[in-house]
Formats: structure tokens, C-alpha cells, sequence
């Protein structure tokens, strides 16, 4: 006891201590208080901040008309339709798809962004789509309808996409390019359609849709499964807007998520933050969060094992992965790639070690600055090989490979 008191410091000590206490306590809550009036301030100046961002960053349509593919359940899934100027009516219509929490302007931001306007320029018609619950998607209560589930998307918005180009264009085929969670859903379908549904997909591209969610479980996203209620209160349509100025400027472990800085420009990111982000559905999330605690991907209604179900994808398929990619790592897409029982299919990662120009990561692979170089090229010869009308022999193949090459060679 003595020896403990003599180690104990004086009363100077004592005071000084509680001082500090008193003036860091003092200083914290002038903080939190500072921190509370700006965030009002932006609240009662949302109006007008939000039409100055839309000045710097709101972004056209880029697309030739707007039609509406009707579902089972009374969606109107929006079709953003490129036509071409010089149209090769040998080839397949194009669909492409989107991922999770965006909506079109992710794959068709602008002209130098936009994987559909790229293929429109080569003789493609293609649609770029926004699925239920974003862009001009709308349901048919008004209601802001949002109990919806991935297996909704694979169920109902799929065939309806499938179905809807197919009669605007009069092509009994047509080639699908989903981007994450559009690949994903696809996946799903090819398992639970039957063969006159699925022989109506010509040609198959994956851009960065993982086979497995194993990888999340300790990343930010699995984090999120946690936290239930911050996921209700989260508004990522509002925030996103609201930190479009600064997005790119400053790299944050969500970033390094979702894109690779090196690869894609700031100018772009703050596009996409202030016209593609969009909320997540309570049922999409749930069934998420789920897959990534249980390592399974199971319906809700348990009669699909989604997983077991990627031998289902027998058309031909391209999957492509970015070597930087936190959430379609490598992996994750070559899990796919290996389990799909197509004739034809490939496995690409856009990396340095490749030869590209940098390591791309998840957004990279439909906005980096040299994707247009360096892979919307490669998807479209895929397609060209592949994504035709009409079904062609291996003599017909052999045809176009070397007409490809042969049109390589003089460029």
C-alpha cells in the first residue's frame, strides 16, 4: 500500500490532469458541435447544392430512344436503345447490363465511357439497361416499390429484357454483357430457364460477375451485414450526389473497393457518383448479406442452389476479371469460368502483367480511360465471333476467325 502511494504523483499532477480533461472534453464537443451545423448547413442548402452539382457533373443520355420492357410483377424495366448508323443485321442485338447499387449511366456514361456506344459504331444494336428499382425504371403501383429480391431479377427481369429486344428488333437471338450483379443474374437464369429460353442467348460476357461472395466476408461489404440498421438509414443515392465534388480527390479504402485511381480518372468517378449510384433494396441486400455469412448462394425459397447451378451455362462466354478487383476478384470470376460447361469460353484479367496499361479494378472494367482500348476491342471481336442471329457451324467460324484476323492484320 505505501509503495503504491509513494508512486502516485502530486496534487500539481492531479489538477493539471483534470484541466486537461476539462479543456479536451471543452474542445471535443465545440467540434461536434461545429460538425453539427455544417452538417445542417449542407441539409438546408441541399436544394441548391445539388442543382450546382448537376451543372459541373450531370450527364445526357447518350442513347437513341428509351423503351420499357413490362415484367410479371409490374415492372417497367427502362432499355436505353443505340442504334447504329451502318447496322450489320447478321449480328445479334446487344444487351447490357448493369450491377448492384448503379443503374445505366455506369456502362453508357458518355462517349469515351460507354461499352454500348462503343459496339453501336461497329454495326451493333444495343440496349443498355437500368433493372427494377433504378434509373427510369418505375413500377406499375407508383409506390416506390422496393420488396424485391435477386432472385426477382433473375425470374422476372431477364426474360422480360430478352423478350422485349428480341421483338423490337426481330432478332431470335441476342448477346447479354452484364457488369457484376448483371452477370450474376444471368448466371441465375441460365439455371432456371428452360432450353427455348436460353438458346435465345447468342453470346455471353461477364464483366467482373463473381461465382462466389467467400472472398467478402471480412471486407467492408461483409461488414455491412452487421450493422443491419445502418443500412436502413444509408441513402447512397443522396450521399453520392452530395460527394461528387470531391470524389476521386481523395483515396479512401471504399475506393480502393471499387475502382483503381490509376486506371480511371477523377472526372469520371465524380460523373458516375452523381449520375449512376443508386439505393440498394432491403430483399437484394438481405439475400447478399446472407450468401456472404453462410458461403452459400441459395434462393430465398430454397428450391435453387445458384452455385451448383453455373453448370447451366453452356453458350458461349467470355469472363473477364480485373486483377485489382476487391470485389469479382480473379478467383471469384475463374470459380465461375471453371464450373460453366459452355464449348466455347475464355478467361481474361486485365493486368499489367497482361499488358495492360494498368491493373483494373471493379469499375475499371467498364470506365477506365484506356478500357476502350484495350478491352471493349477484345469483347467486341468475342461478339462478332459469336453473337450472331443465327446459329453457325464450325465451318462458319473458322470463316470469321480468319476474317478477323485478317481485318487485325491490315489495321
Amino acid at each position: 500500500m505505501i509503495a503504491i502511494l509513494k508512486n502516485r504523483r502530486g496534487p500539481f499532477y492531479l489538477i493539471t490532469t483534470f484541466l486537461a480533461i476539462v479543456a479536451f472534453a471543452i474542445f471535443a464537443s465545440s467540434l461536434a458541435i461545429l460538425f453539427s451545423v455544417f452538417l445542417i448547413a449542407i441539409l438546408l442548402s441541399y436544394p441548391i447544392l445539388l442543382d450546382w452539382i448537376s451543372r459541373l457533373y450531370g450527364q445526357e443520355d447518350i442513347a437513341d430512344e428509351v423503351h420499357f420492357a413490362r415484367t410479371k410483377d409490374g415492372w417497367n424495366i427502362a432499355l436505353h436503345r443505340h442504334i447504329p448508323p451502318q447496322p450489320n443485321l447478321e449480328l445479334a442485338p446487344v444487351i447490357v447490363v448493369h450491377g448492384i447499387a448503379t443503374n445505366k449511366f455506369v456502362i453508357d456514361l458518355d462517349k469515351r465511357h460507354s461499352l454500348p456506344f462503343f459496339l453501336k459504331l461497329r454495326g451493333y444494336e444495343v440496349y443498355s439497361v437500368s433493372l427494377r428499382g433504378a434509373g427510369s425504371s418505375y413500377h406499375e403501383s407508383g409506390s416506390g416499390y422496393e420488396d424485391f429480391t435477386f432472385d426477382d431479377m433473375a425470374k422476372y427481369d431477364v426474360p422480360a429484357i430478352i423478350q422485349k429486344v428480341t421483338r423490337l428488333t426481330g432478332s431470335p437471338r441476342v448477346s447479354w454483357i452484364g457488369h457484376s450483379m448483371g452477370a450474376m443474374i444471368l448466371y441465375a437464369f441460365f439455371g432456371i430457364c428452360d432450353k427455348a429460353e436460353k438458346e435465345k442467348v447468342a453470346a455471353f460476357v461477364s464483366l467482373g460477375g463473381p461465382g462466389n461472395l467467400n472472398h467478402l466476408g471480412l471486407s467492408l461489404i461483409g461488414l455491412l451485414s452487421r450493422f443491419p440498421r445502418a443500412r436502413k438509414v444509408l441513402d447512397l443515392k443522396f450521399g453520392a450526389s452530395m460527394l461528387a465534388p470531391i470524389a476521386g480527390e481523395i483515396f479512401t479504402p471504399v475506393d480502393e473497393i471499387l475502382y483503381n485511381p490509376k486506371a480511371t480518372k477523377a472526372k469520371t468517378v465524380k460523373k458516375v457518383m452523381k449520375n449512376a449510384i443508386e439505393n440498394i433494396s432491403e430483399g437484394v441486400i438481405e439475400q447478399l448479406m446472407s450468401w456472404i455469412e453462410t458461403k452459400k448462394m441459395i434462393s430465398l425459397n430454397g428450391f435453387y442452389d445458384y452455385i451448383d447451378l453455373q453448370k447451366e451455362i453452356t453458350v458461349p462466354s467470355l469472363f473477364v476479371a480485373g486483377a485489382r478487383d476487391a470485389i469479382a476478384t480473379p478467383d471469384s470470376v475463374k470459380f465461375v469460368y471453371d464450373r460453366a460447361r459452355a464449348k466455347t469460353k475464355d478467361f481474361l484479367v486485365l493486368s499489367k502483367e497482361n499488358g495492360a496499361s494498368e491493373d483494373y479494378g471493379h469499375g475499371c472494367l467498364l470506365l477506365a480511360e484506356k478500357a476502350e482500348d484495350e478491352l471493349f476491342p477484345k469483347i467486341e471481336i468475342f461478339l462478332r465471333q459469336n453473337g450472331t442471329r443465327k446459329k453457325i457451324g464450325w465451318m462458319g467460324k473458322i470463316r470469321r476467325n480468319l476474317q478477323t484476323k485478317w481485318k487485325k492484320l491490315r489495321r
